[in-house]
């Protein structure tokens, strides 16, 4: 639990304080609500940060500062979207007007709302680290080297403004989390599969993805990959067995890859 609050004047002030016993705060969805995931002694806040704020558009890419909520993206009219359809998998509006996107991308939830669809969209972080200096890398390097990166604050994410991107949930009601959640985006010919299972994994993946950017696969093909791929191991519960869920995988990114190569929405 945590003992101490700091609200940080600037992004700089807010990367420095950063450190393995401190949590960033954004919208305090996760940070505050009961049972939280997050165990931190210190809390930096940032929601006074008026840099980590703004949608702008650049170079064909939609620039989202890290504050911004996920009302907010509904909101703007410079908002693809694809993403807009992973921001409504968020029932709640009260939640939607508290949730940021960069706290979204930070908690790695493996029944996340927006994972999958910036995994499909190739999105691309801004981090700034210790020392005030801002990289870019792509969403699915942030998960691959977390442990790299955790300290990191997120700054902005930017997703292209044209990427064919389209994505299924599946959850027992709208405000419930989602068992599964997939996403499947084409951008400059180029195919990705993003995949959120709740207890199981959060990932690209990265082999179903190579193949369909260069052929139309069966769902059958795809089961037996999804079979080989070590992270994927469901486990039986009230949602169904593991072959059901591989199954309802399977024919998930079989049914969004047709529509993104048919340029269907």
């Amino acid at each position: 639990m945590a003992e101490k609050l700091v609200i940080a004047s600037s992004a700089k002030e807010a990367a420095a304080l950063k450190n393995s016993k401190s949590a960033f705060l954004a919208g305090g969805t996760e940070d505050n609500r009961l049972n939280s995931t997050v165990d931190a002694k210190t809390l930096i806040s940032i929601g006074r940060i008026a840099d980590l704020d703004g949608i702008t558009k650049k170079d064909g890419c939609i620039r989202i500062g890290a504050m911004t909520t996920f009302q907010e993206m509904l909101d703007s009219s410079l908002v693809p979207d694809y993403l807009k359809d992973a921001c409504r998998f968020m029932g709640s509006r009260t939640k939607r007007n508290m949730a940021t996107v960069g706290g979204n991308i930070a908690l790695r939830r493996t029944d996340s709302y927006l994972y999958p669809t910036l995994i499909a969209s190739h999105a691309v972080l801004e981090l700034m680290d210790a020392k005030g200096e801002v990289s870019e890398r792509c969403v699915c390097c942030y998960l691959k080297r977390y442990d790299e990166l955790k300290d990191c604050l997120i700054v902005a994410v930017n997703v292209p403004q044209k990427a064919s991107v389209v994505s299924k949930r599946y959850a027992n009601t709208v405000q419930s989390h989602a068992v599964l959640t997939v996403s499947v985006g084409e951008v400059e010919g180029k195919i990705r599969v993003g995949v959120a299972a709740k207890n199981t994994a959060l990932k690209s993946l990265c082999d179903i993805s190579e193949a369909l950017s260069q052929k139309d696969l069966s769902d059958d093909e795809i089961k037996k990959m999804i079979e080989a791929d070590k992270d994927l191991r469901f486990e039986s519960d009230i949602f169904g067995s593991p072959e059901y869920k591989r199954y309802l995988l399977a024919v998930t990114i079989s049914d969004l890859a047709k529509k993104v190569k048919g340029g269907k929405r």
